[in-house]
């Protein structure tokens, strides 16, 4: 009878499998393979197999060289030095201040020359109305360059004013 018993139990441990390790013996070798794939595609491995590293190279070689170098010509501005406004009893403050223009070309900058005075006398106009506090900081030079581009884009109008780069900025 204890044969029987065991001869039971033995068959019965053999023959019943749980459920859920059958999913997994299923399901776990498909994992690693998906896994793989995936590790092997966002490693980078997969785009010299495919070609695709080598369009997207060979585009941007032609996309750079359509676009021509920077053709940028520089005029200086004479610098400028103005005293800022300031409240009654406080003593003067001074600002001096050389910028230089980036404009498209050469007949640009002849013209910026020719309009010199107007341009030394918009940004002294400009400048003396400013206060300490309007200058200082990196919002206030952001502020400083944007106003100052746009009084030179209207004062140069048929040039074309790139940019306005400083040289020197100076308060004392």
């Amino acid at each position: 009878m204890a044969d029987e018993l065991d001869e039971n139990t033995g068959s019965e441990q053999s023959i019943v499998v749980p459920h859920k390790k059958k999913i997994l013996i299923l399901l776990l070798p498909i994992f690693l393979v998906v896994g793989s794939v995936v590790g092997v595609y966002f490693s980078g491995l997969t785009d010299s197999f495919l070609g695709v590293g080598q369009e997207d190279k060979a585009s941007s070689d032609e996309e750079s060289a359509a676009v021509p170098a920077a053709k940028g010509v520089f005029y200086e501005v004479p610098e400028i030095l103005v005293n800022l406004a300031a409240k009654a009893g406080q003593k003067p403050v001074y600002f001096k201040i050389k910028v230089v223009l980036e404009m498209e070309n050469t007949a640009d900058v002849a013209y910026a020359e020719k309009m010199q005075p107007r341009i030394t006398d918009s940004l002294q106009f400009y400048l003396r109305e400013m206060r300490l506090e309007e200058v200082q900081g990196s919002m206030g030079t952001y502020r400083l360059k944007e106003e100052i581009l746009n009084r030179l884009t209207k004062i140069l109008a048929p040039a074309k004013v790139n940019d306005v780069l400083f040289k020197e900025i100076l308060i004392q």
